[in-house]
């Protein structure tokens, strides 16, 4: 049975995380919208563009939306584990940090540093998370 709670503790901390990320990139593309014909996943050339087009202000606000997201993800996970929160934090930044190996992998190389922040902060702030939550306990 604790399995299973520490199974569902690092799902339901990489679906927080995951929804903070989202969220956080639908507020600023509602901001600052992408032009529809570059949203063809499927068109090399407008992936391309796409990433060309795409600003500092963008980038930043992606991995900040992960890191608020891996450490809102640490504290639920840490809460739903109750216990061994390093594990479960860990976990759920490995989860996490598959955005950052997403977005290596459709932008290499034309954005390193972006892939690079959001792998550290997803890493870092779930388990930033799961101590604040141990701390706050004490």
């Amino acid at each position: 049975m604790a399995h299973l709670r520490k199974i569902v503790a690092v799902i339901l901390g990489a679906v927080v995380g995951s929804a903070c990320l989202l969220m956080a990139g639908a507020i600023h593309n509602a901001i600052d919208p992408t032009p529809p014909e570059l949203m063809d996943p499927a068109t090399p050339e407008a992936v391309a563009q796409r990433v060309a087009h795409t600003t500092t202000m963008t980038w930043l606000v992606v991995i900040a939306g992960l890191a608020l997201g891996a450490f809102l993800g640490g504290v639920v996970g840490a809460e739903v584990a109750g216990e061994r929160t390093t594990r479960v934090t860990g976990s759920i930044g490995m989860l996490l940090s598959s955005w950052a190996v997403y977005t290596f992998w459709v932008v290499f190389p034309e954005v390193l540093w972006a892939p690079a922040g959001m792998l550290v902060a997803a890493l870092v702030c779930s388990h930033l998370g799961g101590m604040a939550l141990a701390r706050g306990r004490r």
